[in-house]
């Protein structure tokens, strides 16, 4: 069924790119214009569809940028909100926003970042305008934005997930990609994602290395807690030993399997969703069903998951994470930025 069905979509993906690499060409010859906005732009971006950990580079980036003494503000489309136009997520001070209305990136970064305002906004010009106008920062992180050219940057980080390598090896891996490969080349900085998962294939680090662009590894570590339905922090001892059902509904689900296996936690099941999943009555009751069904212990999510769902009387937990860039990458990031 996955063949056919990748045989269908394979025409469909060619118009696709050719769009692509046409609107690029435009882009490259001035006959389509981006706008620079008056302050710097860092776009923090892929060339997959998602699984490459933006939502966390956007916040360490954010927070070194900060201890740098910059004021800093964050701009999103808001994937999967309900709301148009410009929505204010945070002004770093407060942050009262339903998740549905801006998004759950948005929603997980304003959790995390203090002093950084975030806007959503599907036109990235008017978005940015409104973070000047009313915050002033020295510093907008676009996230998301590699593909959106309209807007000005003055760095664009790519993010390439250590495990690509894996689509190159598949039949019909195109509907991975958002645009060529070779479309890594107008980055100024690539940042190789998750390496403390899986090291990066010879095949992918060679081609990587075609591209002659500073190159940085990045990893994903579980933060030294694990947070209730409250959002109590819990200490990991307490789960030492225990086992887990693990469900998300995230770009890259492998990745958060790899981080409870690096803990002295023992997985029983798992339940894959799809990316920006929305939690139906019928799906918690899938998860309570697996979850009685598996006899694990505890049931363990994602952040990003867990603030989507509504309060139950299972035991669900979130194990929150970091991103932690090589300091060499912040510093050519500084270097670049100033």
């Amino acid at each position: 069924m996955e063949i056919i069905l990748n045989i269908i979509l394979f025409p469909l993906f060619m118009v696709y790119l050719l769009i692509i690499i046409i609107r690029n060409y435009l882009y490259n010859i001035n006959i389509f214009k981006s706008t620079k906005l008056t302050c710097k732009v860092i776009s923090v971006g892929n060339i997959t569809v998602g699984g490459t950990g933006k939502t966390p580079t956007v916040i360490a980036l954010a927070k070194y940028l900060q201890q740098q003494n910059k004021s800093v503000a964050v701009l999103s489309r808001g994937y999967g909100r309900k709301s148009t136009g410009t929505q204010l997520v945070t002004d770093g001070k407060t942050n009262t926003v339903n998740w549905k209305i801006v998004g759950d990136e948005p929603t997980l970064m304003a959790k995390h970042l203090v002093n950084v305002s975030i806007v959503v906004d599907e036109n990235r010009i008017r978005g940015g305008q409104y973070l000047i106008d009313k915050f002033h920062p020295e510093i907008i992180i676009l996230d998301d934005g590699f593909q959106h050219r309209k807007i000005y940057r003055d760095i664009d980080i790519v993010l390439v997930n250590s495990t690509m390598s894996k689509f190159k090896n598949r039949m019909f891996g195109f509907k991975n990609f958002r645009e060529p490969w070779k479309s890594l080349r107008r980055s100024h900085i690539i940042f190789l994602t998750k390496a403390n998962f899986v090291l990066p294939s010879e095949k992918l680090q060679a081609k990587l290395k075609t591209i002659g662009l500073p190159l940085f590894d990045t990893n994903i570590i579980p933060s030294s807690y694990i947070l209730d339905n409250k959002n109590n922090k819990l200490d990991f001892d307490y789960f030492s030993g225990k086992t887990a059902l693990l469900f998300s509904g995230i770009g890259d689900p492998e990745s958060f399997t790899k981080t409870v296996q690096k803990l002295n936690i023992r997985i029983l099941n798992t339940i894959n969703f799809r990316d920006h999943k929305k939690y139906s009555k019928t799906d918690i009751e899938k998860i309570k069903t697996k979850y009685i069904n598996s006899g694990a212990d505890v049931i363990l999510t994602t952040e990003k998951d867990f603030i989507k769902f509504e309060i139950t009387d299972l035991p669900i937990y979130s194990i929150p994470v970091t991103m932690n860039i090589d300091e060499k990458g912040y510093k050519q990031i500084l270097k670049l930025v100033n």
